[in-house]
């Protein structure tokens, strides 16, 4: 007959209670020690702070939007801080306005002499603006408006050269057709012809949702403030988590690479659904945009 060795279960037994004691001793220590409390909550607030200068701050103060090869943007940098005077500060900020009127009344000038139509989105006066060649067709009211706040930490000479030239649209992703589509069945004969209606069929969605992306990586979200029907919300719900993953995405590649040149510039506009439909079935492909900022 085996007999159990009883000292060292006891052995066992001691470990076991020292290092529950321990552990007990630790947070005892840790709840009597207010300042180690301070600074270990410290570092857990400083980790997420420090990700997001590192990811998002530091790389977009240092962002130039990327222009074409026949602009040239200023890349001189001040040797070091200026204090300047209420006057001279007022002084530079009618400068900036001056340089950004001229740049948007150039591109105008030169649009005016083609026969496509354009547009321009006017931040100061929360205006879209449809023209052809020189004269406004259509002015539409922003309702509300979102500017990412990438813009105003780009430096002027590093923004103006980007503005200076109309965007080009390149492609557009929207949950309306761009065209409504007649469909109607053939007559049989002319009084059947008469009493059949020619009147587009409204589009499987009415809910106005869609994004411009343009040239050098300029982005214009538009979406309309009435609220959605029933039965009208399967695009939609479809467009939003799209616009989801390439939110994500976006912000992936920013903390692989914040360095990186092509981070996409975004504003979001909210209209009414009548302007908003009106807007996108009105711009061409390949259409111009005028920035005003």
């Amino acid at each position: 007959m085996s007999v159990p060795d009883n000292n060292h279960t006891g052995y066992g037994t001691q470990n076991k209670k020292k290092s529950r004691g321990g552990q007990t001793g630790f947070f005892r220590w840790f709840g009597r020690n207010r300042r180690i409390q301070v600074i270990f909550f410290l570092l857990i607030i400083s980790v997420p702070v420090f990700m997001i200068v590192y990811g998002i701050v530091v790389p977009t103060k240092n962002y130039k939007p990327a222009v074409s090869a026949g602009v040239e943007s200023s890349n001189e940098t001040a040797g070091g801080s200026v204090s300047l005077t209420g006057e001279q500060l007022e002084a530079v900020r009618k400068i900036i306005a001056l340089e950004n009127e001229r740049a948007y009344e150039q591109m105008r000038l030169d649009l005016a002499g083609k026969d496509s139509v354009y547009f321009i989105l006017n931040i100061p006066d929360s205006a879209i603006i449809l023209e052809i060649k020189g004269v406004p067709v259509r002015v539409n009211k922003i309702l509300q408006m979102e500017v990412s706040n990438r813009f105003s930490l780009i430096s002027h000479e590093n923004l103006l050269p980007w503005i200076s030239q109309p965007f080009t649209l390149e492609r557009d992703y929207s949950t309306i057709p761009k065209s409504p589509i007649v469909i109607k069945q053939a007559p049989k004969d002319t009084i059947e012809a008469a009493k059949t209606s020619s009147k587009p069929l409204p589009p499987d969605s009415t809910a106005v949702f869609y994004t411009l992306y343009f040239d050098r990586n300029f982005e214009l979200e538009i979406e309309q403030i009435n609220p959605l029907e029933k039965g009208n919300v399967e695009k939609v719900k479809e467009y939003l988590q799209s616009k989801k993953k390439e939110s994500y995405r976006s912000v992936i590649e920013t903390f692989k690479n914040p360095s990186l040149a092509n981070q996409p510039l975004r504003i979001k506009l909210v209209l009414s659904d009548t302007d908003a439909k009106a807007i996108y079935r009105a711009i061409p492909a390949e259409s111009h945009l005028i920035l005003k900022l």
